[in-house]
């Protein structure tokens, strides 16, 4: 079986603490009750405001080692030794490479792979590859794979079907979301995309992205998911979930003759 996930950010305080990995209980309760009265965006904002108020930091109040052991124990919980694991970026944050390795030695698979995330700094000098070399099978920005998926143009009511045909097909891999969909207005993705443009792939076709910590795995549409932790309750997500997720999304949301047009990906970023 092959298993996606992406922003582990292991060592990385800010994303530690924003997802209520902190090391006071009175505050941890606070934060949660915040959260689940006034949603996502609205505990964020009361947590930020509090590290002002109270002249502190992330790194002070986060519990670095439960956040990252809370992640490893779902990952082997549910992943196993001979399965495969795509991390789509964003491994780790400003972590030593000795802290990365430790952490990824703890995973209990022998098959990883990795997509290149905006904070895997590590990576970014390709040459630095070789210091992953005895746990990471590929490394690479932009990655294409072929998994079954749905046929799309497959019109349930012309056929009789209930549901679509299937295929095996291409889907890609990118710590990014499309380059169509980051140049739209979202509420709650990072601000500054524009950043990162030149990284978000041009592809219209199927693509599984991390990035933007929404916390619903729902694409921009239905050709995509986003398979980041946020939105899976901090667990990988299995190529069945996948195939299952894509599934729902086309019979949901046909377009007017029961097709979806999809364009397949118009160039592939070659490993730097």
């Amino acid at each position: 079986m092959r298993y996606f996930t992406s922003d582990t950010h292991f060592g990385h305080p800010l994303v530690t603490a924003l997802r209520g990995f902190l090391n006071n209980g009175r505050l941890r309760t606070e934060y949660r009750d915040v959260w689940q009265a006034q949603g996502r965006a609205a505990a964020h904002a009361w947590i930020k405001q509090y590290v002002r108020d109270n002249q502190t930091s992330f790194k002070a109040m986060c519990d670095i080692e439960r956040h990252e052991n809370t992640i490893i124990g779902n990952i082997n919980k549910l992943v196993g030794r001979d399965d495969e694991l795509w991390i789509l970026g964003d491994l780790s944050y400003r972590c030593t490479v000795e802290h990365t390795l430790d952490c990824l030695h703890r995973i209990n698979c022998r098959h990883l792979h990795m997509i290149i995330g905006n904070h895997d700094r590590n990576f970014r000098l390709r040459s630095n590859d070789v210091l992953y070399a005895d746990v990471f099978e590929t490394i690479d920005d932009y990655r294409e794979i072929d998994m079954t998926l749905p046929l799309l143009g497959d019109s349930s009511e012309s056929t009789g079907r209930t549901a679509p045909q299937t295929t095996l097909q291409t889907v890609g891999m990118s710590h990014f979301p499309r380059l169509s969909s980051m140049l739209q207005e979202h509420d709650d993705w990072p601000g500054n995309w524009n950043e990162f443009a030149d990284d978000a792939p041009d592809c219209e076709g199927w693509l599984l992205y991390g990035h933007t910590h929404q916390d619903v795995p729902d694409g921009t549409d239905p050709r995509c998911v986003n398979v980041g932790l946020d939105a899976w309750n901090l667990k990988p997500v299995s190529e069945r979930q996948i195939f299952e997720w894509f599934m729902d999304s086309i019979q949901q949301n046909p377009t007017s003759d029961g097709s979806i047009p999809c364009v397949p990906a118009q160039r592939q970023k070659a490993a730097r």
